[in-house]
């Protein structure tokens, strides 16, 4: 069941739903998903404030130079004073006094005892923080699907949020196949290969997931049935590496069908990694990504991390691209999607070179690249100086 990389996002989106809410306190909620706008409770300012430590002024019918007497102050936190023919300290943050309508700098006058002479004119307003010029009540300050870092925590404190609704994080449970695969503690034969393709998957999704390694388990059909099955029931999202094609020893597909999982489909036309076997049960996804470390990592760039996203609330979950001019000419075969590997650049211009080599069992050439460019079946080959999309990773 072969698809194009199109339909295959566009199956796998139809399949994709939205997790629910769950009420969680600010002092939790950095890396979390918002359930619900934010709408500002009251104005920021709370009302007219002075923007520096100095002198609340009225600057109407003022001369100049000015002799006005301190008559008071009004530290930050204290209640508004009132402003009558001359001036009042005022700290940073304090409410403007009644009757003020500008400030001026401790360093822009010069005392005397207890005036203050001001030498230079002062406008109307000046160094006034007004109320509700930052944020005013009622306005929609962050919006449901936005992911919170520790700004906008810090935002939500700011405007007097403590609990707030949040999407429940995604279930990822991962399988690693194969019996030639061994853990990084583990000795290497030389038919062996390193578990790589678990920390891929950990670095890419862990901040929209809680996820679940299962271990790596070995090519046997009934203790994958198991594992797979006890996964899937536990999870809202079930991965695994390896097994994905159509060698002897390939079971993924048949594993999945076994434990009821509907496939929709087993290749797309991407390169590397044409292997995909993704289908559903229920609500929950079964993505089968191929055990070449560099085909698993562009098939979940490409096909696992949007609907990951998409399941975690983000509001904006689909892939970005940009366009970058290579340095260099490309191949790539018309009929296919292929994604080079390599480094942009950006100096006076943005530049994507591609990485000393494309062969899909070369990992280091991956590990060192720091995007992929994106050419389209029905693009081909590319000449050096031309434009392509590109996608960080």
């Amino acid at each position: 069941m072969k698809v194009t990389r199109e339909k295959a996002k566009e199956i796998i989106d139809s399949l994709t739903t939205q997790k629910y809410f769950e009420t969680i306190t600010i002092d939790e909620a950095e890396g979390r998903v918002l359930f619900e706008d934010i709408v500002a409770k009251f104005n920021i300012p709370e009302s007219d404030k002075s923007a520096v430590d100095g002198y609340a002024i009225n600057v109407d019918n003022l001369s100049y130079p000015a002799k006005l007497k301190i008559e008071d102050e009004a530290p930050a936190g204290s209640e508004q004073k009132e402003l009558k023919n001359g001036a009042i300290f005022i700290m940073t943050g304090g409410v403007v006094p009644k009757g003020a309508n500008a400030v001026i700098r401790i360093e822009d006058v010069k005392r005397e005892g207890e005036y203050i002479i001001i030498e230079k004119e002062v406008k109307k307003g000046d160094l006034i923080n007004f109320k509700g010029e930052e944020i005013r009540e009622g306005e929609i300050i962050l919006k449901k699907g936005e992911m919170l870092d520790y700004k906008k925590v810090a935002l939500l404190a700011n405007i007097g949020y403590y609990q707030i609704k949040v999407f429940k994080k995604v279930k990822i449970g991962i399988i690693v196949t194969g019996s030639e695969v061994k853990e990084p503690f583990e000795a290497l034969d030389k038919a062996g290969v390193k578990n790589s393709n678990l920390y891929i998957l950990k670095g890419l999704l862990k901040g929209f997931a809680d996820i679940t390694y299962y271990g790596k388990v070995e090519d046997e059909i009934e203790k994958l049935k198991e594992v797979f099955k006890n996964a899937l029931n536990e999870n809202d999202i079930l991965i695994s590496s390896g097994g994905a094609s159509k060698g002897k020893y390939d079971f993924t597909k048949d594993v999945a069908k076994e434990i009821g999982i509907d496939i929709k489909f087993t290749t797309t036309n991407i390169r590397p990694g044409r292997p995909l076997i993704f289908g559903n049960k229920d609500k929950k996804l079964f993505f089968g990504l191929p055990g070449y470390p560099a085909a698993l990592l562009v098939n979940a760039i490409e096909f696992l991390v949007p609907f990951v996203k998409k399941a975690a609330g983000i509001k904006e979950y689909q892939n970005h691209y940009f366009k970058a001019i290579l340095t260099q000419k490309v191949k790539a075969k018309k009929g296919r999607v292929d994604f080079i590997r390599g480094v942009v650049e950006c100096d006076k211009e943005v530049t994507f070179t591609p990485s000393y080599t494309q062969q899909t069992s070369n990992y280091h050439s991956m590990a060192i690249s720091n995007a992929l460019a994106v050419i389209d079946e029905n693009e081909g080959s590319k000449e050096k100086g031309s434009l392509v999309k590109v996608i960080r990773i």
